[in-house]
């Protein structure tokens, strides 16, 4: 149960991310989703968001419920966060639904894997700015390089660089970096459309998104959107398959994905500190 962590890297191949839209990205759902009357919600309850792999995955949902239980994050804003989540379910079935099983039996599996790696190369500035403040100059060189592979070899439609044992993927973001640096989340957060998060976490979202993202730097805000809404889009069959499967599996699916979240980033953590996963302590009782 390892986007909807990091914006649901599996709700999106990853991610999506993982230059995870930003906060523009939610405006863009609720815009795309009223327009076309039968949209869905981005990386709703359970975004995630975006994109890269810690180890093998970054998606939380290949946590084991046990494994994700066992790194509580603190949920100071429980009773805020259940009324986002809420709507988040709400828009997600009512739009991206029926437009996610509409792009799917239109587009080819294989066409949508290209159109993901296209906007997942476009997630290199993040990812190597991130490697860069956590002091992994190595990493950062390793995914300029997969950049440069990638786009060369295939304009990013096709992840060449993964052929290459020494061009694997060095993931990273500035929520990673910040936790890196010793900042805590501060509190788990539930982002309109987003989906699950954190204080630290969304506020490195929103600054890759606005700073780092290419797609936000297109003059015209009509390809901006209608590219942020493709991949949007793009990522949802997959996203939402996953979403089902642990909705269905879980009791109250909110304090699943809110733990399967913090899982998941504790450990990407502590894997860049090379230290081993703090004891969990229950968060405390929100007021």
């Amino acid at each position: 149960m390892d986007c909807v962590a990091e914006r649901f890297k599996r709700f999106g191949p990853a991610r999506r991310h993982e230059s995870l839209e930003g906060f523009r990205c939610a405006i863009v759902w609720a815009l795309f989703g009223v327009s076309s009357a039968i949209g869905q919600s981005p990386t709703p309850v359970t975004p995630a968001p975006a994109p890269g792999a810690a180890t093998a995955s970054a998606s939380i949902f290949d946590e084991e419920p046990t494994a994700a239980a066992a790194h509580p994050i603190p949920d100071k804003i429980e009773g805020f966060n259940r009324d986002i989540f809420a709507f988040n379910d709400g828009f997600y079935k009512v739009a991206l639904r029926p437009l996610s099983h509409g792009y799917a039996a239109v587009v080819p599996r294989p066409v949508r894997r290209g159109i993901g790696n296209f906007f997942h190369n476009l997630g290199f500035p993040t990812r190597f700015v991130g490697n860069v403040l956590e002091g992994k100059f190595k990493d950062a060189g390793t995914e300029t390089l997969r950049f440069v592979v990638n786009s060369v070899t295939s304009l990013g439609f096709v992840a060449t660089a993964d052929q290459d044992p020494h061009l694997q993927e060095k993931s990273s973001d500035l929520g990673l970096a910040f936790g890196s640096w010793g900042i805590g989340h501060g509190s788990y957060l539930v982002l309109p459309l987003l989906g699950p998060s954190s204080i630290r976490d969304g506020i490195g979202l929103g600054l890759s998104g606005y700073f780092l993202d290419p797609v936000a730097y297109i003059r015209h805000w009509e390809y901006r959107y209608g590219a942020d809404a493709l991949m949007i889009v793009n990522e949802s069959p997959d996203q939402l398959r996953a979403y089902d499967q642990l909705k269905a599996a879980a009791v109250d699916p909110y304090v699943s994905l809110r733990d399967a979240y913090a899982s998941q980033r504790a450990r990407r953590v502590s894997n860049d500190l090379g230290t081993p996963v703090a004891p969990a302590t229950p968060p405390p009782e929100a007021k």
